[in-house]
């Protein structure tokens, strides 16, 4: 039988000539493969003659032209395969075919590899795992290199991801090794590798620049607790001391200007504890755990009974969830919304102040308090939560502009979110939302 240029439908395929075998225990003589195709012709139109004649039976020649069919598919599918292919003799060694991928990949040519052994390539010379390679497949008949680093002809390194397998083909055991150039994919690797290290840096160093502005933070509110206060128990003190010598004698005009400073004193000073408040509330560590809402809600209304007592307050509490949170920070939350319907529902006859639970789809609780009193311009709702952001004068409302800008920072911490509908005198509705746990499976 003549070999063909490929190999694998010559006789140097143990596949192949395992096929043959049967087909001259069968017919009686050796078929012809694929190889040559004008000899085929001959071989069939002869074999219709003697069928004819009577002399063939023809279910040989259908059987025949099976097995050529089917050598036919597989030489297509050897030669097209995007990944290595070697077939190797098991007893040998030796490499009997090749595919064409794999004389691309590593750079050499089919007359270079065919005959050779693989520790005979120089991709493979020095590698160790030559011998134990061949121990574990005549062991386990399986061998698997998930990451195996290869040399190419010409100096340029690849990594393939390397299975061998043994199988029988007709009466001798054959290896077949199957190599992928994974070379691209641990490149992508190696970047993602690189970048996830150069971001896990950057963390680090963000982290240290985090802690040391936190620390100048610090010793800025113990600078503006002690340093500032100081001044304006001096100026507060001095008034009263004024006021007490020689208040007979000042004119009401004189009193009128001693009472707005003490005024103005005492409000800075409350503005000073609200800004310290509100340095904190990103410093302190949270301790999270289950909080029933409605209990924390009758303990912070609790404290505006004497506030409120005088009022004609319509309170309506709907039933409330449990979240998972910081119960002293949510406490601090619901104050500042709480008092904040308290104070611009002061103008009104018969206030109504709502605390419920709205729908939402985004695995989170939202709380909302309604209330009917001065609202908002809806326009300027983003402004809301800023820190000494007003849409009120001080002389309608007080207040120094700190409480929602503390809400909005303790819900964010919470990983939650704030936000307000509001529309002008037709009262105001503020919602906030704490994440659900996650459902355990």
């Amino acid at each position: 039988m003549r070999e063909t240029p490929h190999g694998f439908l010559g006789t140097s395929s143990p596949i192949l000539s395992s096929m043959s075998s049967r087909a001259f225990l069968k017919t009686g003589r050796q078929p012809t493969i694929a190889g040559d195709a004008g000899q085929a012709t001959v071989d069939a139109d002869e074999k219709k003659t003697k069928h004819r004649k009577g002399l063939v039976p023809d279910p040989e020649i259908q059987l025949e032209q099976a097995f050529r069919a089917s050598e036919l598919r597989y030489r297509r599918l050897f030669e097209a395969a995007k990944d290595g292919i070697l077939i190797l003799d098991a007893d040998t060694g030796r490499i009997n075919d090749v595919n064409p991928f794999l004389f691309k990949l590593l750079g050499f040519s089919r007359s270079e590899m065919i005959g050779k052994t693989v520790g005979e390539l120089s991709p493979f010379k020095d590698l160790e795992w030559n011998k134990v390679m061949l121990k574990q497949l005549q062991t386990d008949g399986y061998v698997r290199y998930d990451d195996l680093p290869l040399e190419t002809r010409d100096g340029r390194m690849i990594a393939v991801e390397f299975v061998s397998n043994v199988y029988l083909a007709g009466d001798r055991n054959v290896i077949q090794c199957n190599i992928r150039d994974i070379t691209e994919r641990k490149q992508s690797e190696d970047r993602i590798r690189n970048l996830n290290a150069e971001l896990e840096q950057r963390v680090v160093e963000r982290t240290a620049q985090l802690q040391t502005a936190n620390q100048e933070l610090e010793a800025f509110s113990y600078s503006v607790s002690h340093d500032l206060h100081a001044p304006l128990r001096h100026i507060t003190g001095f008034v009263d001391v004024l006021l007490k010598n020689i208040g007979p004698s000042l004119s009401a005009k004189n009193h009128s200007d001693l009472a707005a400073i003490s005024k103005a004193a005492i409000r800075m000073k409350s503005l000073i504890v609200d800004l310290l408040a509100f340095s904190r509330i990103g410093q302190s560590e949270m301790q999270k755990a289950t909080v029933n809402l409605n209990q924390l809600v009758r303990e912070t209304l609790d404290d505006f009974a004497s506030d409120t007592k005088e009022r004609n307050i319509i309170w309506k509490i709907q039933p409330l969830p449990a979240v998972q949170a910081d119960c002293a920070l949510l406490r601090l939350v619901l104050v500042n919304l709480i008092s904040n319907a308290v104070k611009f529902t002061g103008a009104r006859a018969e206030a109504k102040i709502e605390i419920g639970c709205a729908s939402s789809v985004h695995g989170e609780t939202v709380i909302f308090i309604r209330d009917n009193g001065a609202g908002f311009d809806p326009r300027y709702a983003g402004k809301l939560f800023g820190a000494f952001q007003r849409l009120h004068s001080q002389a309608e409302f007080g207040g120094t502009g700190i409480g929602l800008a503390n809400v909005q920072r303790i819900i964010q911490r919470h990983g939650g979110r704030t936000w307000a509908e509001g529309v002008v005198n037709g009262g105001a509705t503020f919602y906030f939302s704490i994440p659900n746990p996650p459902v355990e499976a």
